[in-house]
């Protein structure tokens, strides 16, 4: 017995939805953290990774990642933002001070999520553009595999 290809085409895309969304779950990486430093109308962004508070061009002194917190935020201070950057006040108005504020980007699983989105709906309204014109192919291949309709009883 012939499957209907309606039918068939649901299974196919509700097995690619499922293993979208597996594998957006198991790729959801961690969020990179950084640091915004603004002084003034002067402002620089630290990538708040270990590798990247060692490797500081500008740095005043050598920053010690041993001595970090757990929570990468916490360590984005005024002291963090004058030893990274220490020419940031340079041309502000006296009396300026540093304000620090810490962010993240997003990750890799909400951006699996946000592109999914856009191709679904990319999808639907290509489908609403051809349904007219793919309606005949559609039924020729359903009486090809041997599909028919039911018959409404009351008829």
């Amino acid at each position: 017995m012939a499957v209907p290809i309606g039918r068939y085409l649901v299974q196919r895309i509700l097995f690619a939805l499922t293993l979208a969304l597996a594998v957006g779950t198991v790729l959801g990486k961690d969020v990179i953290n950084f640091c915004k430093c603004t002084c003034g109308q002067n402002a620089t962004i630290i990538e708040m990774t270990k590798f990247a508070l060692e490797h500081l061009p500008h740095a005043s002194e050598p920053i010690d990642v041993g001595t970090l917190m757990p929570n990468v935020c916490m360590n984005c201070t005024r002291v963090l933002c004058g030893i990274a950057e220490p020419d940031l006040c340079e041309g502000a108005a006296v009396g300026e001070e540093i304000v620090p504020l810490c962010f993240q980007r997003d990750s890799l699983q909400d951006e699996l999520i946000v592109w999914g989105f856009l191709l679904l709906v990319v999808g639907l309204l290509a489908w609403a553009a051809i349904r007219n014109h793919a309606r005949p192919v559609i039924e020729r291949l359903w009486h090809q595999y041997g599909y028919t309709q039911v018959q409404n009883p009351q008829s």
